[in-house]
């Protein structure tokens, strides 16, 4: 997979498009040369952008980052706050229409297989539950209750064509649900979490006291800086990535003292205390300023994508979710409803010079998003007289090279908007 990488504003309108949503879009999109052709243009470094957007200057007032965190948290844990869930039957039972597509290789999937994830999913009696929980791992949102994967063409190798159209999101470690649901066989829970709803392995859920959850919601929070981060309890290891907050309980000496969602012996979730260095984490929110934003951003840049958190990577819109958090910056879970969020400037009606000038004109750097159809970009300043954009794209094998290459940059293509979040 190619890397995150910054690139003209120009040429994203090229770029391929298949991050969040449910739009099987993604064969559409053909890369182009140019777009490999940036990845030497433009140094794949935030802090050099950082340095020419006034590095440490506030993003956002004091007043204006504790507002965030204060819808930030009535949105993580709006699930605990529901006395029942929202979602109808009809709209979980769709999914279980047709079968469609392929397991892998060539092999397709069969209505009899469908109809067996329907049978086992006990939709007669939905909802059957109305339970809090929390995610004890990072845990898969997916469209039906099965790990098995669902690819529009055939696939050998997935690594090659990470689209797999059960995957909704990666929830990470202590993210709050409501559990509405339990499939026949108790293997999977349908939930109500702050992103979506979707089917969750039971293996990846506890259920959560009021007690524990008032205790939660309660705590100052630390936010992770680093992916990959191990995390040991005596309940076993727990890795944990950016986009994770986790209750803090002590921040002195360097190191944070933080608690991490256990399923505890009687299979109801309890706290276990873990350590985690400055450099993994820090008390939420972070003060936003361009040198953090990039700081959070360099360590992302270079990683493969994948679509809803297939492999535990990032598509285009998990980026920008993620990259945020740390900030107290909520945003939706797919590109669409991500590229409606804050103040927003239309750029549908502009030519594609008045587009990018607008852009550098009216865009913040580091805190204004670019969306186009199906993509979600952040804008993060002017390099050499052209706008440049953080996100993340996937190119198809059979369009890559080793060899940058030139191309003509077509027209801007599908209509753009910008959000000043």
């Amino acid at each position: 997979m190619l890397p995150f990488r910054l690139a003209l504003i120009l040429v994203c309108a090229l770029m391929l498009t298949a991050c969040g949503g449910k739009q099987n879009t993604h064969e559409q999109f053909p890369a182009s040369a140019t777009q490999l052709e940036d990845l030497r243009r433009f140094p794949q470094n935030l802090d050099i952008y950082a340095k020419a957007a006034r590095p440490d200057q506030p993003l956002l007032s004091q007043e204006e980052q504790f507002a965030q965190a204060a819808r930030f948290r009535h949105k993580l844990f709006g699930p605990w706050d529901m006395p029942k869930t929202s979602i109808r039957k009809r709209d979980v039972a769709a999914a279980f229409g047709k079968a469609r597509g392929y397991k892998h290789d060539d092999v397709r999937w069969t209505q009899p297989e469908w109809n067996a994830m329907k049978t086992n999913a006990a939709l007669a009696t939905f909802p059957s539950r109305n339970q809090a929980a929390i995610t004890i791992h990072n845990a898969d949102l997916r469209e039906l209750p099965t790990r098995e994967r669902r690819f529009t063409e055939p696939t050998s190798d997935p690594h090659a064509n990470p689209f797999d159209y059960f995957q909704y999101s990666r929830l990470p470690v202590g993210t709050p649900v409501l559990i509405a649901h339990t499939s026949r066989d108790g293997r999977w829970h349908y939930v109500e979490c702050p992103v979506a709803g979707g089917w969750v392995a039971a293996e990846d859920l506890a259920p959560i006291s009021e007690d524990l959850q008032q205790s939660y919601r309660n705590s100052a929070l630390a936010a992770l800086l680093r992916d990959k981060v191990t995390l040991t309890t005596p309940a076993g290891i727990v890795t944990a990535d950016i986009g994770t907050l986790l209750p803090l309980q002590n921040n002195t000496g360097g190191a944070l003292q933080a608690l991490l969602p256990v399923r505890g012996a009687d299979g109801w979730a309890s706290l276990a205390p873990v350590t985690l260095s400055s450099a993994d984490a820090v008390a939420w929110p972070l003060r936003m300023t361009p040198r953090n934003v990039a700081k959070v951003g360099n360590v992302i840049m270079g990683q493969p994508y994948a679509w809803g958190g297939m492999f535990g990577d990032r598509d285009c819109s998990a980026l920008t979710r993620e990259l945020f958090t740390p900030f107290a910056i909520w945003l939706p879970r797919n590109s669409v409803a991500q590229a409606r969020v804050g103040s927003i400037v239309p750029l549908e009606h502009l030519s594609a010079q008045e587009k990018e000038a607008c852009i550098l004109r009216q865009g913040v750097p580091f805190l204004s998003l670019v969306g186009m159809r199906g993509h979600i970009m952040l804008y993060v300043g002017n390099y050499k007289g052209r706008a440049a954009i953080f996100h993340d794209v996937w190119v198809p094998l059979k369009e890559r090279t080793t060899t940058p290459a030139m191309s003509s940059a077509k027209p801007w293509s599908p209509p753009l908007r910008q959000g000043l979040n």
